[in-house]
């Protein structure tokens, strides 16, 4: 009869020991509460803005060029133009960036949540019939935390892109303005 209690017990101990994967939960759970709090500051940032920001680069760098037709201009006399271009061209891609980054965090959101389900339920095979042992939450493991930290580099990417793009545009519109009333007013001089 012990020993029947013995083997009983051997085999409860062995059906309820450690999950394939549980060794990642924490770490999971952890890079889901980071990339919520990049998500949240993510979209509080002014995203609508940089549309009419673009409207506005766009139409005073294309005031600038018509005013410049014809006109060649040093380095140093062309900055303001540079810069206002430059501007340009990060406001204009920032609605692509925002809803491709959306997108992602949704779906890097999704993928670590079923993983961490997978392993708290001891799923055995996934959707595609693949088994899902030690090796397979190792490997999808590493997948979403390398996916997800690039989606955090993203992020931070397409903040700074859209602060830099933001900053000051006025004033550079008026000193690129500026610049092309001055240097269009100049004489020109004819060549020999």
């Amino acid at each position: 009869m012990t020993c029947r209690l013995w083997i009983f017990g051997l085999l409860l101990l062995s059906a309820c020991g450690p999950r394939p994967g549980a060794e990642h939960l924490n770490a999971l759970q952890r890079q889901l509460t980071v990339i919520d709090s990049a998500a949240a500051v993510f979209n509080a940032a002014p995203h609508d803005a940089a549309i009419q920001a673009h409207l506005i680069a766009d139409s005073a760098l294309a005031a600038v060029e018509t005013r410049m037709q014809g006109l060649v201009v040093n380095l140093e006399q062309g900055k303001p133009f540079s810069d206002l271009d430059e501007r340009r061209r990060l406001l204009k891609k920032q609605p692509g960036r925002q809803r491709r980054i959306t997108q992602e965090i949704d779906r890097t959101r999704r993928q670590i949540g079923n993983l961490i389900e997978a392993i708290v339920d001891g799923a055995k095979v996934d959707a595609l019939g693949a088994p899902m042992d030690q090796t397979y939450f190792d490997e999808a493991t590493a997948d979403e935390m390398r996916i997800s930290t690039h989606l955090l580099e993203e992020m931070n990417i397409a903040l700074d892109f859209l602060q830099r793009g933001l900053s000051n545009l006025d004033d550079l519109v008026t000193k690129a303005d500026s610049t092309s009333a001055a240097l269009s007013a100049l004489p020109k001089t004819e060549s020999p």
